[in-house]
């Protein structure tokens, strides 16, 4: 028998795979947003902001999609019959945080080879870039999925949830473009400090989620 937060992340991911509603949109937007990024950054910034704006662009497509896995239940009416579930809120939350994150890596394996191809980069490490770039990602998902928790009964959800985002996530943020430009340049000494404090914020954020679930996500 799965545990309840993977029934409810396999449950969110049929919904998605059928539907491909989330998905299409974060793909489509990711790949215009590259597209536009290469006529308008000149050839000879591309290799040293490469990373910064590839970054960029996760951010706001994270943005668009991470608060749909909690805004889905409110739209479908769904988000009663959760509660009434004999699931512990932070299960519920732990689903949608594993959903979230598996929808960022299969982004990130359509969007990073072509972002890669359309700016012609040269990355000197590209196993420890691609694996930088999941784990903030998967910072920036617990960080957004805790957050979308506490605006989804807002009016304004969706344009709520960027303006309490972007103070919160920053030190995911500079990290990650950090260490994403040291292993661009291969220049990797010191890599281990931003990377600690990536993870360090996201348990951090992962440990009050949790612990304040039952009481926000239930009232």
């Amino acid at each position: 028998m799965k545990p309840k937060f993977l029934e409810i992340a396999w449950k969110d991911l049929i919904i998605e795979f059928r539907s491909k509603s989330t998905i299409s949109l974060m793909v489509l937007f990711s790949l215009v947003t590259s597209m536009l990024f290469s006529i308008t950054v000149p050839v000879a910034y591309a290799q040293s902001i490469g990373a910064s704006l590839l970054w960029l662009i996760f951010i706001f497509v994270g943005m668009l999609g991470y608060a749909r896995a909690f805004i889905r239940e409110v739209e479908l009416e769904t988000l009663e019959g959760l509660k009434l579930a004999p699931v512990h809120p932070a299960s519920i939350l732990a689903g949608k945080m594993i959903y979230n994150i598996v929808l960022m890596f299969l982004m990130e394996l359509v969007v990073v080879p072509v972002f890669v191809g359309v700016f012609n980069m040269s990355i000197a490490k590209p196993l420890l870039f691609f694996g930088v770039l999941t784990l903030g990602n998967a910072a920036f998902a617990v960080t957004m999925s805790s957050l979308a928790v506490l605006v989804i009964k807002s009016r304004s959800k969706e344009l709520l949830l960027p303006v309490i985002a972007f103070p919160v996530i920053f030190p995911v943020v500079s990290s990650t473009v950090f260490a994403l430009n040291m292993t661009v340049s291969g220049r990797i000494q010191g890599i281990a400090s931003p990377l600690k404090l990536v993870v360090s914020f996201a348990v951090i954020l992962l440990t009050l989620a949790f612990l304040t679930s039952e009481y926000v996500f239930m009232d």
